[in-house]
C-alpha cells in the first residue's frame, strides 16, 4: 500500500488522521492495540494496513489469509464513548462498507451473511473481526480488523478455501488497484462507522436489502458446545439474528450460520 498514493486519493476525516502502511504485520489488529494501550482516546480513528500479515486472523480463532499484494487488511482503532450495547452492529457496519466499497469500485453486487461475512457469488469475499476491551460496560479500546480479497485468482487460494473463497477480480472480471479500492473503503467506513456508534438502528436498516438470507430460510447457528437450528426471522434493532425455533422467537448474538434450507424448498 502506498500511503502517499493513498493520501492523494482519500482526504482523512475523524477517520485516518493517524495512518499506517506496512509491508508486513503480524496482525494489523495487533497493531491498532497497541496503538490504543499506547495512546488511548488519542488514538481513536487510526487506521492500519499492511500488504501482507503472517498472523492473521477471522473470527472463532481462525487465521485469515493475506498473501503480499492481494488483498486489502485494515484494522480501525477506535475509543468511542457508548456503551457496550451500541457497538453491537460494528461488525455489520463494517462489512456495509465493504459492500458499498465493492459496487463503487468495481459495480460488483455482494451480499451480507450474518454476522460479519459478505459474500459475491455466494463465495465469502470479505471478512470482519471486531476485539474489545471492557471497562464496567464502556468500551476502553476496540479494533474493526477487515480483510477483503481483490487480485486473487483461484489458484491464490489454498485448497481449503477454494470451494467458498472469492476476490474482487474473479468475481467482477476487473482489476482494482489497491490504494484505490482502500480510499473508497475508508471513506464508506467513515460513514458507516459514525452512524454504527452513534447507534445500531440506521445501520441494521441500511443492510436489510443486502442480506443473503431470506425470510423463511431454515438456518443452522453453531455455539459454543451446541446449536440452533430455526427460521430466518430477520435482524433485530440491535443487529442479532431472529429465528423462529419451535414457535417462538429467539435472538442470537454470536455463533456461525449454516444454510440448511431454501425459503420454499
Amino acid at each position: 500500500m502506498n500511503r502517499d498514493l493513498l493520501l492523494t486519493l482519500y482526504a482523512p476525516t475523524w477517520l485516518g488522521q493517524i495512518l499506517e502502511c506496512h509491508e508486513v504485520l503480524a496482525s494489523t489488529n495487533d497493531r491498532a492495540r497497541e496503538l490504543l494501550d499506547d495512546m488511548g482516546p488519542r488514538a481513536h480513528g487510526a487506521v492500519i494496513f499492511a500488504d501482507s500479515q503472517t498472523g492473521g486472523r477471522g473470527r472463532m480463532g481462525r487465521e485469515w489469509q493475506s498473501p503480499p499484494g492481494l488483498g486489502i487488511a485494515v484494522s480501525i482503532a477506535l475509543w468511542p464513548e457508548v456503551s457496550a450495547e451500541a457497538l453491537a452492529c460494528l461488525p455489520l457496519a463494517g462489512s456495509l462498507a465493504v459492500l458499498q466499497a465493492l459496487a463503487e469500485t468495481a459495480g460488483l453486487e455482494s451480499h451480507l451473511k450474518w454476522p460479519n461475512d459478505v459474500l459475491a457469488d455466494g463465495k465469502k469475499i470479505g471478512g470482519i473481526l471486531v476485539e474489545s476491551r471492557l471497562q464496567g460496560d464502556r468500551a476502553a479500546g476496540l479494533v474493526v480488523g477487515i480483510g477483503v480479497n481483490l487480485l486473487h485468482h483461484e489458484a491464490d487460494f489454498p485448497e481449503s478455501l477454494k470451494a467458498t473463497a472469492t476476490s474482487l477480480l474473479l468475481a467482477s472480471g476487473k482489476f482494482v488497484a489497491s490504494e484505490s479500492f482502500a480510499a473508497c473503503l475508508m471513506g464508506r467506513l467513515s460513514t458507516c462507522l459514525a452512524s454504527g456508534l452513534d447507534g445500531p438502528r440506521s445501520i441494521v436498516a441500511s443492510a436489510a436489502p443486502h442480506w443473503v438470507h431470506a425470510p423463511g430460510d431454515t438456518l443452522r447457528v453453531a455455539l459454543a458446545g451446541t446449536e440452533i437450528v430455526g427460521t430466518f426471522a430477520g435482524i433485530g434493532p440491535d443487529g442479532s439474528l431472529q429465528l423462529d425455533v419451535d414457535g417462538k422467537r429467539r435472538a442470537v448474538h454470536y455463533g456461525d450460520v449454516t444454510r440448511v434450507r431454501l425459503a420454499g424448498a
